[in-house]
């Protein structure tokens, strides 16, 4: 079994948010290296978490002793950078969105067949707490037959003008709401409930211009909001019944609610990461929209390890972050487990072949807004 696991870091803004302050929780792990072309950033991400090794150029750690690297750079920039890693016996935990398209998902995924470290894609709420204990009472018919599935997330990080052009406003280069939240949303969807069989998308950019670094007006091509209708496949647990998710990133406050309504119980998970239930039964006068639905909360139970590392968590800067930030510490655990064990898969966890079938839901997505009308994940 490998005592100390050796981590690196491909670009430093969400590793700088979630990803190294996560590791650090942990025992017997040694942040030994970090990539980022600015070398401000860089810097003070070398101080903050007292990184051994700093670089400009990505290749150079290639040449470095480490067990898995995080890579946290824009999407555009994956395929070279994720394959290159895999290719040197590196294990990968990739940042989505995933690819700019199918076939960089699909050179993605071959080089994880390949390689013999492990491949995993940061679909963290995978690993939430709230949402395991969803999983559990979905499988075990709890909630009864399912009715449909509801996630509304609204943003307020793009909401100004004047905020400056950047890749993000661009989706050739993988920008907009569609790929960043909506890959999370699809992935909850498919790892709770089952298969996508098709979509229905139409996705709007509400600030069409922003200003670059020099002051001029660019246009933005990339989406800053979308809503979407899935119905899920024959391999689902819920054979066609729809699932509806709007995402906004132009909002004027936040908010964060993914429901799965059921037969028996609708059960709720919320921004701050806590899991409500509902029951048929507490709908007051059945039609009234005066009365406050009752909701429950529904407390996780965690094995002792887990409890250690939730207590940790309260007591760090993730907490401040939210499920996201929450959610990738459980995933931290978990791949850390797997690389001292010399495992060669992680159960639940994320795979490239995820991150493929995510992105033919993607295409498919923007197929629809396109046709205006329904398309299939091919």
């Amino acid at each position: 079994m490998k005592k100390k696991v050796r981590i690196g870091f491909l670009g430093s803004g969400w590793a700088r948010i979630a990803q190294a302050p996560a590791f650090s929780l942990m025992d017997d792990v040694t942040l030994a290296a970090v990539a980022s072309p600015t070398e401000a950033h860089r810097t003070k991400f070398i101080e903050r978490f007292g990184i051994e090794k700093g670089y400009a150029d990505w290749r150079a750690l290639l040449e470095e002793d480490l067990d898995l690297v995080c890579v946290t750079t824009p999407p555009f920039l994956h395929r070279d950078m994720v394959t290159a890693l895999l290719g040197s016996g590196k294990s990968v935990i990739c940042e989505k969105p995933f690819a700019l398209n199918v076939g960089e998902a699909e050179a993605m995924f071959n080089a994880s067949l390949a390689s013999r470290g492990l491949a995993v894609l940061d679909h963290q709420l995978r690993f939430h707490p709230a949402v395991r204990t969803m999983k559990q009472m979905i499988e075990s018919g709890e909630i009864g037959r399912l009715h449909d599935v509801r996630s509304i997330v609204n943003l307020a990080s793009r909401n100004r003008p004047d905020q400056p052009w950047s890749w993000w406003s661009d989706s050739g280069r993988g920008g907009g709401a569609l790929g960043a939240i909506g890959s999370h949303l699809i992935d909850l969807n498919r790892f709770l409930v089952g298969e996508i069989k098709e979509v229905s998308c139409s996705l709007t950019t509400s600030i069409p211009r922003r200003p670059d670094s020099e002051g001029q007006q660019r246009p933005v091509t990339s989406d800053d909001s979308f809503a979407m209708m899935m119905r899920f496949g024959p391999s689902s647990m819920a054979l066609s019944a729809p699932s509806l998710m709007h995402v906004t990133t132009v909002g004027a406050y936040t908010w964060f609610s993914f429901e799965v309504s059921g037969s028996l119980k609708t059960i709720r998970l919320d921004g701050a990461g806590r899991l409500w239930e509902i029951t048929p039964d507490k709908a007051k006068g059945g039609r009234s929209l005066i009365e406050a639905p009752r909701w429950k909360q529904v407390e996780p139970i965690l094995p002792w390890d887990e409890l250690v590392l939730q207590e940790k968590i309260r007591h760090s800067s993730l907490a401040v972050h939210g499920i996201f930030a929450v959610g990738f510490a459980f995933l931290a655990h978990r791949m850390l487990k797997a690389l001292r064990n010399g495992d060669t898969r992680i159960p639940d966890a994320a795979g490239f072949a995820d991150g493929l079938v995510i992105q033919k839901i993607i295409r498919a997505a923007r197929d629809s807004n396109d046709t205006g009308s329904w398309a299939k994940p091919l």
